[in-house]
């Protein structure tokens, strides 16, 4: 996956707008559900920041703490 360059053979695009037209979960194959999915989120803060936004709005997700088990993890990465 990448979001600027189109490479042929991969998603092209930011991962908040793939996640929400479907096209992630389309080639990957499987359905990204908060009964089953438990999404991993590392990169630019702003893009980390807005997935879990949609995620949290669209799909009912929430973090995962120690604490309190979710269905999101994310580390923030330059």
């Amino acid at each position: 996956m990448v979001s600027r360059e189109s490479v042929p053979g991969s998603l092209s695009g930011r991962v908040p707008a793939l996640i929400e037209n479907g096209e992630l979960e389309k080639a990957v194959g499987l359905p990204m559900d908060k009964e089953t999915s438990h999404v991993m989120l590392c990169g630019n803060p702003q893009m980390v920041r807005d997935t879990q936004q949609l995620l949290k709005e669209t799909r009912q997700m929430t973090k995962h703490l120690r604490r309190r088990p979710g269905h999101m993890t994310a580390e923030h990465y330059w």
